[in-house]
C-alpha cells in the first residue's frame, strides 16, 4: 500500500484564484480563473483552494459551482472574512484557513486530502461490495475466514456467515490445499509471493464439490488491529466457455489465413479485367493498386506467353484450382524482373457479375530453399564419402560459402593441449581480410565462447564486441557453430547482413552434418590407430613370447641380456636395442649386451661416457625404477649430449626399462625406434612388464646357482648406524642379539627369530612396537639369562633383495658396537652388485671380509647318521613307530593315544620323546 507520504505527492489542488500561496509540498497545483476551467479540472483533482478576493474572485460563487457538479470534493476557502467564512461554511465548505497562516494551510489541505481519499475510499468499497458479483473474502494469517460479501453465495453457494470462522481451504479443491497451504505460510512468515496478487486464474471448489474456474486478486491490509489479506473471486466459467469457442473460431481462421497467400487479384470472368486487388498484390506485382485495377489479367504476365496465361485464366474461370509454379506461371514487374508463382483461385459471384479470386504465392524463396536443400544433400553425401577431417573441412566450407551466400566462411578446429581453435579450411576472401589468418585462445575470444559453451551465436557488429579478436576488422556481421568437441564453424559478411531464420536452419543443418562427419572421421582414425598400434602390439607380443621362451631355456645371464637384445630387435619400428649393468663406483652405465646395429658397439661408446657428468634416460630409469621415455630425439631438452650421435643413426625416439625383481634391480633394457613418439602409455605398460619378466628369470638363474652349488662365497659386513632394528636395538636396550633364522610366509611378510641377552623381554618388546617396519612381535621362549622372540616384518626388502640375487643371510649378531651379518651367494653371483644392492639401503654398511668355502650336500647314509647320532632309543622309536602307524596322515589313521598304547608308554611320555626327535630332525635338515 502507499505511504501516507506517497498520497501527499499524488494528490492535485486546484486552485481558483491567481494570487501566490505557499501550499509546501501538498502536491501539483494546477489554476483555474473561470467556471469553464473549474468544471474542466473537477475530474482531476484531490482537492479544491477557493480563494476570496471580490470582485474578480467570489469564493461562494465558486463553491456553488463546484458543488453543482460534485458534492463530496473537499474544499478550502482562503480568506479572513468571517462573514464569508460563515456563508461558505454554512454552503458545505470543508475548511476556512487564512491566508496569512501558510503553515497551516498546508496541513489543512493535507489532512482534508487524507480525509477525502479515505471517504472516497470507504465509500466506493462499501457500493462495490454491495452490488459486486464477485466474490470478497477476508482471511487473517492463519488462513481463516472472518468476513465474506454476498458474492460467495453465487459463486460456491455458501451463504456468507456460513463460511464466517472456517478455514480458506473450505473453497479450494483438495489437491491445490497443500500448495495453498505452503504459500499462505511463506508469505507471513517472509513476505515471498508465489504467484501475482494483481491477478491470477485457478480453480475452486463448489459447495456440492463441482470445481470452478476462477480469477483472483489480493491486498494486504489491517482489519481491526490484526493483519489481514482480501481477496476478490471472480467466476470465469463464462469467459473460459466464450474463449473455448473464439479459440475455435481463431482455428478455423488460422487455417484460412494458411491457405491464403500473398496476394490476392479479383478479375472479372467474361472480359478478364482485374477489379479489385490488396496491399500485398501490390507489393508482388510493383505496381500501385490504381494501375493493377483495369488491367487485363494476362498484362501482369510475361508478354511472350500471353496466349498460355489466358489458357490457364479461362480454366480458373471455369472451375477455380490451383496451378503450381511448375508450369512456369510467373509474374512480370515493369522493371523486367519475373517471380515464380503458384495461384489458387474460386470462382464467386459479386452481385450480378460473375468474378475469379486469385490467390498469388510468391515461391522464389521456396524454390530457392529448395535448390539449396538439393546442394545440402549433395554436400551430405559428399561429406558421408570424405575420410579425412581436411577433406570435410574443405567440402564444408565450399558448402557453405554457396548455400549461405556468405563470402567469409571457414572450420577452426581445437587443439586440446594448447587450448586453441586453429583454422583448417578458409574460404579465400577470409585469407584475403587479415594480414594473416587468427587463431582463436581459450578465454579471449569469441569463438572460442561459443565453443565451450555450445550453443550457436551471431554477431551482429563484431566491432563493439570487446572479445573480437580484432577491434579494426571489417567484418560487419559473424555466425559462429559448434562443432562439439571438434571446433567451430564460422560464416559471416563484410556487409551489414540480417541473417534470417532460413539462413540460420541451412547453416545449422550443415554444422550438424559436419560434425557427424568429423565425429566418423576420428572414429575411424581412431580405430585406423588402434588397429595399428594393436598390429604392432601383438608383434611385441609375439616377440615378448619368443623372449619368454628363451628365458626358460636360458643357463646364465648373459644368454637372456643377449637374447633380448637380438629378439627384441625384429620388430617394427625399433631399430637397436641393448642391455646395461649400473656401476655404483663410477655410477654409470656399462652394456653388457646389444643388436641391430652393426657398429653399435661404437655408438654405445660415443653416448656412454664415465667422466659424463649429464644422467642420460639409462641412470634415470634405473634409479628411478621406472620407463624412461624420450619422444623425440631431436627436441627433447634432457636428451641433448647424446642427440647428434641418435639422430646419425636414424633413431628418433627411445624407451629406458629397468630389469629389476621386487627390490632388486639388475640393470637396465634400451630400445631404440626409428620414429617419433613410438611408445604410447599401452607399449610403455608391455615393455614394463618386460622388464619385470626379464628381471625375475635372472633372479630366478641367481637362485639356482646358489642351490647346486657346492662352493659359497661368504661376505661379512658389519654396520654402526644403519636405520635397521637389528642394529639400532642393542644400543637403545643394552643388549645382544643372534639371528636363530628367517622364513617367508604365505602372505609375503617375513618372520625373523632372534635371541635377545642382558635385557628385560618386556623392555624388548616395548621398543620392538615403537619400530614402524614391524607388524608384530611375540616372545617364543625365556630363561634368566636370554630369550626368544618372533619379529613379523610387512615387508623385508633387504632380505628380498638379497633373495632374488641367489644370496642368504648365513649368520648375524649384534651388540652395542654395531652389527655383523654373514651373507652367502654361489660362487658365480656378481658379488659386487650385491654389496651395491645392500649399500643402496644401508649406505654405512661395510665390508670385512670375503672368502670361498666348499658346502658340500650330504648324502642320504650321511644324513642318516647325522640324525642317528643324535636321536635317542626312545625317540627314533617314538619317530619310526608314528610315522609306521600313520600318525603323519590327514586324517590320521592313529591317535597319540593308540601310537603310546603300541610302545607301552604313557601318552604324555610319547609326546615328550616324539617333539624332541622333530626338532633334532628338522634341526639337522635346516643345518641348525
Amino acid at each position: 500500500m502507499p505511504s501516507r507520504s506517497e498520497y501527499k505527492l499524488e494528490a492535485r489542488i486546484l486552485h481558483i484564484g491567481d494570487s501566490h500561496v505557499e501550499i509546501g509540498n501538498s502536491g501539483d497545483v494546477e489554476r483555474a480563473t473561470g467556471e469553464r476551467e473549474i468544471v474542466d479540472n473537477l475530474g482531476t483533482v484531490g482537492c479544491i483552494l477557493c480563494e476570496h478576493a471580490p470582485p474578480d474572485y467570489d469564493a461562494r460563487s465558486s463553491l456553488e459551482t463546484v458543488r453543482k457538479h460534485d458534492s463530496n470534493l473537499p474544499v478550502l476557502v482562503l480568506t479572513d472574512d468571517e462573514t464569508v467564512i460563515a456563508d461558505v461554511l454554512a454552503g458545505d465548505a470543508t475548511d476556512c484557513v487564512r491566508p496569512d497562516r501558510p503553515e497551516l494551510l498546508t496541513h489543512r489541505i493535507e489532512r482534508t486530502i487524507e480525509q477525502y481519499r479515505d471517504q472516497h475510499a470507504r465509500s466506493r468499497t462499501e457500493a462495490l461490495l454491495a452490488g459486486m458479483p464477485d466474490a470478497i473474502v477476508r482471511i487473517c494469517e492463519d488462513g481463516i475466514i472472518k468476513c465474506a460479501n454476498d458474492g460467495v453465495e453465487r459463486i460456491f453457494g455458501y451463504a456468507p456467515d456460513d463460511l464466517v470462522g472456517s478455514p480458506l481451504t473450505e473453497l479450494i479443491p483438495k489437491r491445490l490445499q497443500s500448495t495453498y497451504r505452503k504459500s499462505l505460510a511463506r508469505y507471513v512468515e517472509t513476505g515471498e509471493r508465489q504467484v501475482d496478487w494483481e491477478y491470477v486464474e485457478t480453480t475452486a471448489q463448489h459447495r456440492n464439490g463441482g470445481e470452478i474456474p476462477v480469477a483472483l486478486s489480493f491486498r494486504e491490509g489491517e482489519y481491526d488491529g490484526e493483519r489481514a489479506i482480501t481477496g476478490i473471486i471472480r467466476d470465469i466459467s463464462k469467459r473460459k466457455r466464450v474463449e473455448a469457442k473464439l479459440e475455435q473460431s481463431r482455428e478455423r481462421y488460422r487455417k484460412v489465413i494458411e491457405t491464403s497467400p500473398e496476394a490476392l487479384l479479383v478479375a472479372d470472368t467474361e472480359t478478364g479485367t482485374i477489379v479489385e486487388a490488396n496491399p500485398a498484390a501490390e507489393t508482388l506485382l510493383g505496381r500501385p493498386r490504381d494501375e493493377i485495377v483495369g488491367m487485363h489479367h494476362s498484362e501482369i504476365h510475361p508478354a511472350e506467353r500471353r496466349a498460355f496465361y489466358r489458357h490457364i485464366f479461362d480454366q480458373h474461370a471455369e472451375r477455380g484450382g490451383v496451378t503450381k509454379d511448375a508450369t512456369g506461371v510467373k509474374i512480370a514487374r515493369p522493371d523486367g524482373t519475373e517471380i515464380p508463382v503458384e495461384v489458387s483461385s474460386n470462382v464467386a459471384e459479386f452481385g450480378d457479375q460473375q468474378v475469379l479470386h486469385a490467390i498469388f504465392k510468391d515461391v522464389s524463396e521456396r524454390n530457392e530453399r529448395e535448390r539449396n536443400l538439393d546442394r545440402l544433400r549433395s554436400a551430405t553425401r559428399d561429406l558421408m564419402r570424405a575420410e579425412t577431417k581436411e577433406e570435410i573441412c574443405e567440402i564444408a566450407v565450399s558448402a557453405a560459402s554457396e548455400l549461405l551466400d556468405l563470402s567469409l566462411c571457414g572450420i577452426y578446429l581445437v587443439d586440446p593441449e594448447e587450448c586453441v581453435l586453429r583454422p583448417a579450411v578458409v574460404t579465400e576472401q577470409t585469407e584475403e581480410i587479415p594480414d594473416e589468418i587468427p587463431e582463436f585462445e581459450a578465454e579471449r575470444a569469441l569463438a572460442w565462447s561459443v565453443f565451450e559453451s555450445g550453443e550457436a551465436t551471431v554477431f551482429e557488429d563484431l566491432k563493439d564486441e570487446p572479445r573480437g579478436y580484432n577491434p579494426e576488422t571489417p567484418v560487419e556481421t559473424e555466425l559462429i557453430l559448434p562443432l562439439a568437441d571438434h571446433g567451430v564453424f564460422l560464416a559471416g559478411s563484410v556487409f551489414e547482413t540480417e541473417l534470417d531464420e532460413h539462413v540460420h536452419d541451412l547453416a545449422e543443418i550443415l554444422a550438424a552434418n559436419v560434425q557427424s562427419a568429423l565425429d566418423r572421421a576420428e572414429r575411424e582414425e581412431t580405430l585406423s590407430k588402434h588397429r595399428e598400434e594393436l598390429e604392432e602390439l601383438n608383434r611385441i607380443n609375439a616377440v615378448i613370447r619368443d623372449v619368454d621362451r628363451t628365458l626358460v631355456q636360458a643357463t646364465n645371464r648373459g644368454e637372456i641380456e643377449s637374447a633380448v637384445a637380438e629378439r627384441l630387435v625384429t620388430v617394427e619400428p625399433y631399430q637397436f636395442t641393448w642391455v646395461g649393468e649400473y656401476d655404483a663406483n663410477s655410477k654409470s652405465v656399462h652394456p653388457v649386451a646389444h643388436a641391430g646395429d652393426e657398429d653399435g658397439k661404437r655408438y654405445l661408446e660415443s653416448v656412454i661416457r664415465p667422466d659424463d657428468e649429464g644422467r642420460g634416460p639409462a641412470t634415470k630409469a634405473l634409479e628411478t625404477r621406472s620407463v624412461v621415455v624420450i619422444a623425440d630425439t631431436a627436441t627433447d631438452p634432457t636428451f641433448e649430449s647424446w642427440r647428434e650421435a641418435s639422430l646419425d643413426k636414424g633413431f628418433r625416439s627411445l624407451a629406458a626399462i629397468p630389469i629389476r625383481y621386487d627390490e632388486t634391480c639388475y640393470g637396465v633394457l634400451v630400445v631404440h625406434a626409428n620414429r617419433t613418439g613410438a611408445f604410447d602409455s599401452r607399449e610403455r605398460a608391455v615393455l614394463a612388464e618386460l622388464g619385470e619378466t626379464i628381471g625375475l628369470a635372472i633372479a630366478g638363474i641367481e637362485s639356482r646357482k646358489a642351490l647346486v652349488s657346492d662352493c659359497v662365497v661368504e661376505v661379512e659386513i658389519e654396520s654402526k648406524d644403519a636405520d635397521n632394528l637389528f642394529v639400532q636395538l642393542p644400543q637403545e636396550v643394552g643388549c645382544e642379539l643372534g639371528l636363530l633364522g628367517t622364513t617367508l610366509t604365505s602372505d609375503g611378510s617375513l618372520l625373523c627369530f632372534v635371541t635377545v641377552s642382558d635385557a628385560q623381554s618386556s623392555d624388548v618388546l616395548d621398543w620392538v612396537s615403537e619400530f614402524e617396519q614391524i607388524a608384530d612381535s611375540r616372545i617364543l621362549h625365556e630363561t634368566e639369562m636370554e630369550c626368544v622372540i618372533e619379529l613379523r616384518y610387512e615387508r623385508a626388502p633387504f632380505v628380498t633383495a638379497l633373495a632374488d640375487r641367489g644370496a642368504t643371510i648365513a649368520s648375524a649378531e649384534a651388540d652395542e658396537d654395531g652389527g655383523r651379518a654373514v651373507v652367502e651367494l654361489p660362487t658365480t653371483a656378481n658379488v659386487r652388485g650385491t654389496v651395491e644392492t645392500i649399500r643402496e639401503m644401508y649406505p654405512d654398511v661395510r665390508v670385512v671380509a670375503q672368502r670361498e668355502r666348499e658346502k658340500p650336500e650330504p648324502t642320504v647314509t650321511e644324513f642318516r647318521t647325522t640324525l642317528d647320532e643324535s636321536l635317542t632309543d626312545c625317540q627314533w622309536a617314538a619317530l619310526e613307530t608314528a610315522y609306521l602307524a600313520g600318525f603323519f596322515e590327514w586324517p590320521r589313521n592313529s591317535t597319540g593315544e593308540d601310537v603310546a598304547a603300541s610302545l607301552g608308554v604313557s601318552p604324555p611320555t610319547f609326546h615328550q620323546h616324539l617333539r624332541r626327535a622333530q626338532s633334532k630332525l628338522l634341526g639337522t635338515f635346516f643345518d641348525r
